[in-house]
């Protein structure tokens, strides 16, 4: 369970960390199948995300795990990834304190910075990608590499949460979409969230972060994930698809069992307006 002072932190600045969170056991094996998934992709190719400069046409130097940004649901279809991180005991002792004992994954992502290749995520709050009403889900991040300010580690905006949800815009060049960038350029304040193998930092979905692109020679792995409570399930407008990790007090481990919400009132996004 999270401490008074962590909560403190999450309601004043928007996040908290919680350090050695997961076991190296547990990291050594997450790795190993990460790493054995890109070399071994099998029938799920559509789970690895490239790079920009890949989808760009270009990267035709990079080696091919550089060549890859991120693999969608990994978790999903991988016992030790699934039940090392999202239904780990431990990360699920800290999003019980947040949503309660009936808890959903709702997103689930490996997030690769390569050595010298690894690009930058734009400042962005999740919520904003979302564009759902799940104000109060549960974001985290767990380090199975050292996330350094070197190698190019998340960055937040302290209390920018308490500023709401601001509209997301697309530039000619934007990854997804993003804060616009007339509002997010030279911000002051700005925080490197520095991690250890197996810290995990948990940030409200207001939160302005970004990450910068990896110039260094350390390439590192992280993981990502939206957990709901099963009453955010039920009302969402968006998201109808959801993977059961606790249910009445149990842990859930893999073959992660899915929650379908069809209520009829599925209202997809518009497009993101242009940045300019």
């Amino acid at each position: 369970m999270i401490t008074a002072e962590q909560r403190q932190q999450y309601q004043q600045d928007g996040y908290f960390i919680v350090r050695n969170l997961v076991e190296p056991s547990a990291l050594a094996e997450i790795k190993a199948a990460i790493l054995d998934f890109i070399d071994n992709p099998g029938d799920l190719e559509q789970v690895l995300d490239p790079e920009l400069a890949v989808r760009q046409g270009k990267g035709e130097h990079l080696s091919h795990r550089a060549k890859f940004r991120k693999l969608q649901r990994l978790g999903r279809y991988r016992p030790t990834v699934w039940n090392n991180y999202y239904a780990h005991p431990n990360v699920l002792s800290v999003i019980r304190s947040l949503l309660g004992d009936d808890l959903l994954v709702k997103y689930d992502s490996v997030f690769l910075k390569p050595a010298k290749t690894g690009g930058a995520t734009p400042w962005h709050q999740d919520i904003g990608l979302w564009r759902d009403n799940h104000v109060e889900a549960a974001n985290a991040w767990i380090a199975i590499d050292p996330a350094s300010k070197e190698n190019g580690c998340m960055q937040f905006l302290p209390g920018s949460h308490h500023d709401g949800f601001i509209d997301h815009v697309l530039y000619d060049d934007s990854l997804h979409g993003e804060l616009p960038r007339d509002l997010v350029a030279n911000l002051e304040g700005r925080v490197n969230i520095e991690l250890q193998p197996g810290d995990g930092v948990f940030w409200h979905s207001y939160m302005w972060h970004y990450s910068p692109p990896n110039s260094s020679d350390q390439g590192r792995i992280g993981m990502g994930a939206v957990w709901a409570s099963l009453e955010q399930a039920q009302t969402s407008q968006r998201v109808k698809e959801y993977f059961w990790v606790m249910k009445d007090r149990q842990r859930l481990i893999h073959p992660p069992k899915k929650l379908i919400v069809d209520d009829g009132k599925h209202v997809p996004p518009p497009p993101f307006p242009p940045g300019y």
